[in-house]
């Protein structure tokens, strides 16, 4: 990955609409696997809410709970540590 690539990315990025972040960050990824990392920590994308089937509670999808391209409910995050 170069630096010129991210900045690239990130300045297409910023001249997207809002409305569309999830399609164009998603379409930037599929160009470029390799930045998916870094895109992901720098462009923000809107919250979303997804219920955990096991313990049917909500939870927020944010970076605290990602891992890689998938997300950990915090009942989840407790049974792979052995806390529960």
């Amino acid at each position: 990955m170069s630096e010129e690539q991210l900045n690239s990315a990130l300045n297409l990025m910023r001249r997207m609409p809002p409305s569309s972040v999830e399609n164009s960050l998603a379409g930037l990824i599929e160009l470029v696997p390799e930045l998916t990392d870094d895109l992901l920590n720098h462009v923000d994308q809107p919250l979303k809410v997804k219920k955990d089937t096991k313990s049917n509670q909500e939870f927020i999808l944010c970076d605290y709970n990602r891992d890689g391209d998938s997300f950990r409910s915090e009942a989840e995050a407790e049974a792979a540590h052995g806390r529960i």
